[in-house]
């Protein structure tokens, strides 16, 4: 009889677990409030018979028990430290909500995710982008990703010492979609140009309906093409010289290719960006990445301000200049 009621238990137990599951599973747009408002993509997906959680391409840690669900989902702050927060709130159908603590100072904010709907297909309805825009945030900045084997050997050999950016050298597309500099952009029918200040780079994306071409080389910013989805604009990049994702080394590779998502708010003050990238090579789903800017009128774009020399002359005194030039296979 005991035996009976434990099986009867557990049968119960796996069905409740079920019913949580079918719940969630699938996309949900992330929004936390905490230092800024910082947008995300969290997957639950089914896996040989476990549910796991992804946050704009990388696992995090969960429990969901009764309609009760706790995360950890680690990023890194402007100055590289790797840190976590702690997102614990309720799951009620068509939304979760709760709060959120970062570990390293206390600080809370709150979070709130919804199922995201499919992308509709629209016709063509341009917006003008022209202006300056300043980054007001960053998105997740999700650090550990789900990484090939390769990719793990390339992030666990990574030293600070490969970052192009301490160089002077632009970090490539998807890392200076991130950085904390304006970026000017100028637009008509054929072509949309963006200036960014950082690294004095300057990005193309062609809106004639041209294809990739054959005979160009590799760049850091890649080879754009966009085409209009209704009032978002949607932009393709290949043709993308080897870097990183940020500076915790993950790599990107020649194959990958990038594409965004870039829509305007109602008020014209406000552009949003999703951008995923697509390396196969280096891992096992598309990595995400948020992207917010807001128009600055009385913003100028500056000219970028980067010597070298403090870097070489750093490993000069440290005594790993040897070790520099022996990771230049290494380099981006």
């Amino acid at each position: 009889m005991q035996a009976e009621l434990r099986i009867s238990a557990s049968i119960v137990s796996l069905f409740l677990a079920g019913a949580c599951w079918a719940q969630i599973e699938g996309d949900w747009l992330l929004t936390l409030n905490h230092d800024a408002e910082r947008l995300g993509i969290i997957t639950f997906e089914r896996e040989q018979g476990e549910l796991n959680a992804y946050v704009d391409g990388g696992p995090v840690e969960f429990t969901l028990a009764g309609g009760r669900l706790e995360m950890e989902v680690d990023y890194r702050n402007a100055g590289g430290r790797l840190l976590s927060r702690q997102l614990a709130g309720t799951v009620d159908g068509t939304v979760m909500t709760g709060t959120l603590i970062a570990h390293h100072d206390g600080s809370t904010g709150t979070w709130r995710a919804e199922p995201r709907a499919p992308e509709a297909a629209l016709p063509p309805a341009p917006v003008d982008f022209s202006g300056i825009w300043s980054r007001i945030s960053a998105g997740m900045e999700k650090v550990h990703l789900d990484y090939t084997e390769s990719a793990r050997l390339q992030v666990d050999d990574y030293s600070y010492l490969d970052d192009p950016a301490l160089r002077c050298i632009s970090p490539a597309l998807v890392r200076i979609s991130g950085w904390p500099y304006p970026l000017e952009i100028l637009q008509n029918e054929q072509q949309l140009t963006i200036l960014y200040e950082s690294f004095r780079e300057v990005r193309r994306i062609f809106l004639d309906g041209r294809d990739f071409p054959e005979d160009l080389p590799a760049r850091a910013m890649g080879y754009s093409l966009g085409r209009w989805e209704g009032s978002t604009l949607v932009v393709e990049s290949a043709l993308l010289k080897p870097a990183f994702v940020d500076q915790a080394g993950q790599p990107v590779s020649e194959n990958a290719r990038v594409v965004e998502r870039i829509s305007m708010s109602e008020d014209g003050q406000n552009l949003r960006g999703l951008l995923t990238l697509h390396d196969p090579e280096n891992y096992r789903r598309p990595i995400i990445r948020y992207r917010q800017w807001r128009k600055t009128l009385d913003t100028t774009i500056l000219e970028y301000d980067c010597d070298s020399y403090p870097f070489y002359r750093g490993l000069e005194f440290e005594g790993r200049l040897d070790e520099f030039w022996e990771r230049m296979s290494q380099r981006r």
